[in-house]
């Protein structure tokens, strides 16, 4: 199955596209023939410590929504110039 598979055939065969992959083959899935997503056996030394927390990981899920991803970097972006600035002086 190395090569590519459209979105809904892959949704109905992911079981069988997990044991090939298991097996070491990889997958790109198409969503209207364009590729959204390639699925690759994981490194044999990963372990949850490889995994993305808190804000990565919410961008990484939501990268397949433009719109929300858009806002997300632009969150990030206003938090660094938020840190660079002097804090305000407590009265």
């Amino acid at each position: 199955m190395d090569g590519t598979i459209g979105l809904t055939e892959a949704r109905d065969r992911l079981t069988e596209i997990l044991e090939r992959v298991l097996e070491g083959e990889r997958v790109v899935v198409t969503r209207y023939g364009s590729p959204v997503a390639a699925i690759v056996p994981a490194p044999p030394d990963a372990d949850d410590r490889d995994r993305p927390v808190g804000l990565a990981a919410f961008a990484g899920a939501a990268a397949s929504r433009r719109g929300l991803y858009a806002t997300v970097v632009e969150v990030v972006a206003l938090r660094a110039v938020a840190r660079d600035r002097e804090p305000p002086e407590i009265v």
